[in-house]
């Protein structure tokens, strides 16, 4: 009989937490928004919690505060990105082909889970030291993860003359360029704007 059950309770704790994850990761969303339209400092915890359809009290469930708030935004953008591009691009070998498709499935899920949870990975100055170290290491990551590539492709002759650190930077200039101007439902579809995204980086660093 024990034996029975013990599948039915893991079944279950694991639907908890995923709806759990699912819920923070919806208010992480909504207050980046609310964040960007009125500024960190300027925007409420009652506000947000009316955002996300919560009591104050709820909100606190999931957030204890604001710092811990702008943590959870900031890690939640970046562990989005590593699961989201990092880990897949990883397993593409041909170089040129995985510089594209990062700069394509950034984009695309700049455009997913809302431009201002990737302006927001910029505004860790907001974090404790702990925080903002791990936030930092991530980033540091990611980069040199493109730079890698870019080396790879300059190597191989493919790359135009350039400083690879410099054009590494100016990739994800032209990324999170997106996220200050695109809104869901708009002209453009996400996916068209990241097709488009990424043929013009490649144009810009590929030998013709």
């Amino acid at each position: 009989m024990l034996e029975t059950k013990k599948p039915v309770k893991r079944y279950r704790k694991k639907r908890a937490e995923s709806s759990s994850d699912d819920r923070a990761a919806d208010i992480y969303r909504v207050a980046a928004e609310l964040i960007r339209e009125k500024g960190f400092d300027a925007t409420s915890m009652s506000e947000i919690a009316q955002a996300v359809n919560l009591t104050k009290a709820g909100l606190y469930y999931y957030v204890p505060g604001k710092e811990e708030l702008l943590n959870g935004i900031v890690r939640y953008g970046m562990e989005t990105i590593e699961h989201g591009v990092v880990v897949p691009c990883q397993a593409i070998e041909d170089p040129a082909q995985r510089l594209r498709e990062v700069v394509r499935r950034h984009t695309l899920l700049l455009t997913q889970i809302g431009g201002a949870i990737t302006i927001l990975t910029d505004e860790i100055n907001g974090l404790s030291p702990k925080h903002r170290r791990a936030i930092v290491a991530k980033k540091r990551s990611y980069l040199e993860f493109v730079r890698e590539t870019l080396e790879i492709l300059k190597l191989r002759g493919l790359l135009r003359e350039c400083t690879v650190g410099l054009l590494s930077m100016n990739i994800f200039s032209a990324i999170l360029g997106v996220a200050r101007w695109y809104r869901p439902g708009g002209q453009f579809e996400g996916a068209e704007v990241a097709d488009e995204v990424a043929d013009f980086v490649m144009a810009a660093v590929l030998k013709a």
